[in-house]
């Protein structure tokens, strides 16, 4: 069932035991915007499996106490915040669960018990205005946190529309700090590790041609989404970085602007070869991801040629 901001604190009100649950790799628009609902509406606040370093970093910042694969069978519901689809939960069970997202994949909804959706460029902005509509006075750490995870989808604002700035503005007014200071908390420099794999990602990297488009595929062992990046802050127009996980492979995949602007949807994409190989996919047009059992070159072979199938 679909609601609205203003008639979230009603439904969640109704359970006593809620968690708000982020997704595995939690970036900081999960953990902001988990961290400000848990502390407006109570509950705990959890992720699956780990956080992203900037999400770690975020967390710390602003004091959130984060549960890692917490049982969620000891509550009563379970808020699933900035998750696309089910692939970003692993095997984490959920009985009764809700949603709170910007993606407009539909995987999570037809089980949810309600939902917040809507096509805003991070969740952070939609839980503002749920925090705004439901009388909720957010403090200096809650507005921090949502303006950093609004920071980091929107990729320092280059996808941003005016929505995104008038709900930034608020958020400076309301937190009273600047700018620079919601900007540091992303400034986390790559451990070795992930710079070794965007290195070797690079150096094993296949380059097809569409006409003036360049697409790159790799295969790694970890750090897909920041190989797929690396690769385009290369020169690729769209790059693709799978890696096997157990029995599944994980494919992560990133767009530059002129792609994006061209008309490119990564998350239609993905979510369609996953599903051709009983898997799934999603995210956002300019980056999104697929899990999937089937051979990492198979799998990469078609994202490049859907791709260059799409581009004009």
């Amino acid at each position: 069932m679909q609601i609205g901001e203003s008639d979230f604190g009603e439904h969640v009100g109704k359970y006593e035991q809620v968690l708000y649950l982020a997704h595995r790799n939690a970036d900081p628009d999960a953990i902001g915007s988990a961290f400000a609902l848990q502390q407006a509406f109570g509950g705990s606040l959890g992720a699956v499996d780990d956080l992203s370093r900037t999400g770690q970093a975020l967390a710390g910042i602003i004091g959130a106490q984060v549960l890692i694969n917490p049982t969620t069978k000891d509550y009563d519901l379970v808020v699933v915040v900035d998750t696309s689809v089910r692939l970003q939960l692993g095997d984490t069970p959920l009985a009764k669960y809700a949603l709170v997202d910007h993606h407009q994949d539909t995987g999570m909804l037809h089980d949810a018990l309600f939902f917040i959706q809507k096509p805003a460029k991070s969740t952070a902005e939609i839980v503002w205005t749920i925090l705004r509509e439901n009388g909720k006075t957010a403090s200096r750490n809650m507005v921090l946190g949502l303006l950093v995870g609004m920071i980091s989808d929107t990729g320092r604002f280059k996808r941003a529309t005016p929505s995104t700035f008038r709900t930034a503005a608020e958020l400076l007014e309301a937190g009273g700090f600047d700018y620079e200071e919601a900007q540091s908390a992303l400034s986390v420099p790559a451990d070795i590790s992930q710079r070794i794999a965007s290195l070797k990602a690079a150096s094993r990297a296949k380059i097809e041609r569409k006409g003036p488009w360049l697409i790159a595929t790799t295969e790694i062992n970890s750090f897909e989404g920041s190989a797929a990046m690396a690769l385009v802050e290369l020169g690729a127009d769209v790059a693709f970085a799978a890696g096997r996980h157990g029995n599944l492979v994980r494919i992560s995949s990133r767009a530059g602007r002129d792609a994006a602007r061209a008309g490119l949807d990564l998350a239609e994409i993905m979510r369609g070869i996953a599903e051709v190989h009983g898997g799934e996919g999603g995210g956002h047009k300019a980056a999104a991801a697929l899990e999937a059992r089937a051979k990492p070159a198979a799998l990469l072979d078609l994202c490049a040629k859907r791709t260059a199938d799409s581009l004009p």
